[in-house]
């Protein structure tokens, strides 16, 4: 059964054919880190963040398998169910912030029913192909986690187990906006990785910015937004 995660929802309520965001954090964070932005996108849109499994206040799980990429996924599943539930017809944007934005890269290329309409991919990777890479990112991420505020077992929601999301990426036809800090060195490769993979996705690339972009310069990440909503509003 999926957890019943805990979610922040402000701005109006939407109808059909209306736009909600959804904001997605990163590993060791919560919902709280979106409300600079929030602030800006929440006055014409409704906006849910999500606090997930052992961050914030949602549930915390000791079971290491409860944060591996479906169990996840599940979760969300269960929030954008009820989202659906409340606003049928409308519209999902996806804003995901580092783990946030790859879970959102998953999700979309994973449900073959209902989807996600548009992705904002804040400091986001799409993962790892080289085996190697990819196990030394987890034990970084294992060595890491005793200085993380979540437990240790939580911190391993940032853990990757296979090449799905860069073997897929070329399926991503919905809206996309990528936003990097240009100081986000560990990043920004990244970024020219996943622009070069999605020529339809608009990029920027925010001067004097790190990884936690969306707290520096939250109207850059609220502009980002707003291109993947007017291009949905343009498809529709």
């Amino acid at each position: 059964m999926p957890h019943e995660l805990h979610t922040i929802v402000s701005g109006p309520r939407a109808g059909d054919g209306d736009i909600v965001v959804v904001w997605i954090h990163g590993v060791d964070s919560d919902a709280t880190v979106w409300d600079p932005a929030i602030e800006l996108v929440s006055v014409p849109h409704r906006c849910v963040a999500v606090d997930l499994l052992g961050h914030g206040a949602s549930p915390v799980s000791t079971d290491e398998d409860d944060y591996r990429r479906e169990a996840v996924l599940a979760d969300i599943d269960a929030v954008l169910d009820g989202i659906r539930t409340e606003s049928p017809g409308a519209h999902i944007v996806w804003v995901g912030h580092s783990l946030g934005g790859y879970l959102g890269l998953a999700y979309t290329l994973t449900r073959t029913g209902e989807t996600v309409d548009g992705l904002v991919l804040v400091s986001t990777g799409p993962g790892f192909r080289d085996p190697d890479a990819m196990s030394s990112w987890n034990d970084r991420v294992r060595a890491n986690a005793s200085e993380y505020t979540v437990s240790e077992a939580a911190a391993t929601i940032a853990f990757h187990h296979d090449s799905l999301v860069m073997d897929r990426l070329a399926d991503l036809t919905v809206p996309i906006a990528l936003v990097i800090g240009d100081g986000d060195r560990a990043f920004l490769g990244a970024n020219d990785y996943l622009e070069r993979k999605l020529p339809h996705a608009h990029r920027t690339t925010v001067e004097d910015a790190r990884h936690f972009v969306m707290r520096s310069h939250p109207k850059s990440v609220a502009d980002a937004v707003a291109t993947v909503i007017a291009e949905l509003e343009a498809e529709n």
